[in-house]
């Protein structure tokens, strides 16, 4: 796992790419860059899944190149080998302070690895006292710290700075290994033995439908996924979720299409989640995360005009078995 955190005036930064010398494929951790306009700064935190060892040198290459900042990289095992990632929150420019709190994540299963990063433009030094996260670095100012949970809850790290300053945090948490099937416990029945793998077989067949959600509906390559896992060779199967939205059409006039916007705090704020209008009343969100609670609002727009937020609407999101 790898933190980033850009230098005063790269707050326009993102991460091309994470790449190390034992061939891990390594990815933004959901959306997890944060940003502080007031200094012009960023943070991000990427992954790798199911890693193999070895590996000695971690290269990050950011955007635009040759960008300045500061990396810190962790190593835990124990965790989810295949889709291990459970919550992202970040908090974007943050008022000045001397205790700077991170962003919050709200686990779903115990045992779960937190990392969290908070991009200061005061010095970090350390934990603030009480808090339950373990400083792992204050390179650069800023704080790099991370918390095993005990159990499933809501987890925030708070540093403690030696000025007051604006800053941006990004948090993540990952679920630990589960001793069920995961994805390729097709009937849920908390292992993955021969009877998976004649659903998957029937499944590839055709004489029983594929979950939609499984795999993004492409079960071709199925068999030989449980078949590997009922040997215990780990399960690559994957669950993927989305939230669909219907809304009843505005009864204004002149409007030409809506905006979804969406939170994971009831209330807000809000992030708008499409560019460009839809002119039906439907949307399909397929950037939600396992577990997840999000809430959701819609405008209408009519030419220049943009209506108030329409009642929220709550998703919960299942977590994957």
């Amino acid at each position: 796992m790898a933190a980033w955190t850009s230098e005063n005036g790269g707050g326009g930064t993102t991460i091309a790419s994470v790449t190390d010398n034992a061939g891990n494929v390594y990815s933004e951790a959901g959306s997890a860059r944060s940003t502080d306009t007031a200094a012009n700064t960023m943070a991000d935190i990427w992954y790798s899944e199911n890693s193999v060892p070895g590996a000695t040198v971690v290269t990050i290459t950011p955007s635009p190149s040759g960008t300045s900042g500061t990396a810190v990289i962790w190593e835990f095992s124990g965790v989810e080998p295949f889709s291990p990632l459970d919550q992202t929150a970040v908090l974007d420019s943050q008022a000045a302070t001397t205790t700077p709190l991170g962003a919050s994540v709200a686990t779903t299963s115990p045992a779960e690895v937190i990392v969290s990063v908070a991009n200061v433009s005061g010095t970090v030094t350390g934990m603030n006292s009480g808090n339950a996260f373990t400083s792992d670095s204050t390179a650069g100012g800023d704080g790099f710290a991370h918390l095993i949970a005990t159990s499933a809850g809501s987890y925030a790290a708070q540093w403690k700075s030696s000025t007051s300053g604006t800053f941006c945090s990004s948090t993540v948490s990952f679920r630990a290994a589960s001793t069920g099937g995961g994805a390729c416990d097709l009937n849920q029945d908390g292992v993955v033995n021969v009877v998976d793998v004649q659903l998957a077989v029937n499944m590839d067949l055709g004489l029983i439908p594929c979950p939609a959600a499984l795999d993004g509906g492409a079960c071709t390559a199925l068999v030989q996924q449980i078949v590997n896992a009922a040997l215990g060779q780990g399960c690559s199967a994957t669950i993927g979720h989305s939230v669909s939205l219907t809304w009843t059409a505005s009864a204004s006039t002149g409007v030409t299409g809506y905006y979804i916007f969406r939170s994971t705090t009831s209330g807000g704020p809000y992030t708008q989640l499409n560019a460009t209008t839809v002119t039906t009343t439907s949307y399909t969100d397929s950037s939600v995360s396992a577990g997840q609670t999000y809430y959701y609002v819609v405008t209408a727009v009519a030419g220049s005009n943009q209506s108030a937020y329409s009642s929220q609407a709550q998703a919960n999101v299942p977590t994957d078995i």
